[in-house]
């Protein structure tokens, strides 16, 4: 299977948006709006900054913008751009990483230190105030992720796994392991998977485990609390809210 050529980051200042230049601009294009179009408005709001592999004309960037502010996005003034996703000299691709610099996140392709603790996020676009990690790539079994803010991860969340938000979790994915949001008391928070099948939930610390007999739904669904108990329910048929 070929590369994901757009990889999301979300750091302090903003949402990174990482183009693969050597791929046809027609498929960075279709890319990109479909990656807004599965998300459904989660990062409207948001600052945002391209980080092409390599330069982009003027009239493809103006392309890309355009999109991303049809979604609601707000090109970013002042986003530092972490130095190992910079072009590397007689390199066309990004340096690879373990690690963001300065910003509340870790690539999941290499296992995280025990116990990860981040720093409190600062107030920036997203519901209550919360600011958004994004991430791409799977968690496997002992993995974590945790974040003060919502968390998007663009992967799977395998058996053992776990992530915890004071916001909202949204697994563009499948859910197998345990996800934690509202971690901080928020009752409004909720869990969406593309396919929910968790070993456990929890939402502003009430508990819910799955069933022995696990049913794998052939579409998104929604976590949220209603009164004192998780209900799970499809995500697309949801009213989307009125402006």
């Amino acid at each position: 299977m070929a590369q994901d050529c757009i990889t999301f980051k979300g750091t302090r200042g903003g949402l990174l948006i990482l183009l693969d230049a050597s791929r046809d601009f027609n498929e960075l294009r279709a890319n990109l709006a479909a990656k807004f179009a599965a998300a459904r408005g989660f990062f409207q709001g948001a600052s945002f900054a391209l980080v092409p592999t390599s330069p982009l004309s003027s009239r493809e960037t103006a392309e890309l913008e355009a999109i991303c502010r049809e979604h609601g996005l707000v090109p970013g003034t002042n986003i530092p751009l972490p130095d190992r996703y910079r072009p590397q000299k007689n390199q066309g691709k990004l340096a690879p990483a373990t690690m963001v610099a300065g910003a509340n996140c870790y690539s999941t392709s290499a296992v995280p230190p025990a116990g990860l603790h981040v720093a409190p996020a600062p107030a920036a676009a997203g519901a209550a105030g919360l600011s958004t990690l994004l991430e791409e790539g799977n968690l496997r079994n002992g993995q974590e992720l945790a974040y003060s803010g919502h968390v998007v991860l663009v992967g799977n969340v395998h058996q053992g796994a776990t992530i915890k938000a004071a916001g909202n979790i949204l697994v563009m994915g499948t859910l197998l392991g345990s996800a934690h949001a509202g971690v901080s008391g928020d009752r409004a928070a909720v869990i969406v998977a593309y396919r929910l099948v968790p070993a456990q939930l929890s939402i502003a610390g009430v508990i819910a485990r799955s069933p022995e007999q696990k049913t794998r739904r052939a579409y998104p669904e929604i976590a949220r609390l209603a009164g004192d108990k998780i209900i799970v329910e499809p995500y697309l048929s949801r009213k989307p809210p009125c402006n």
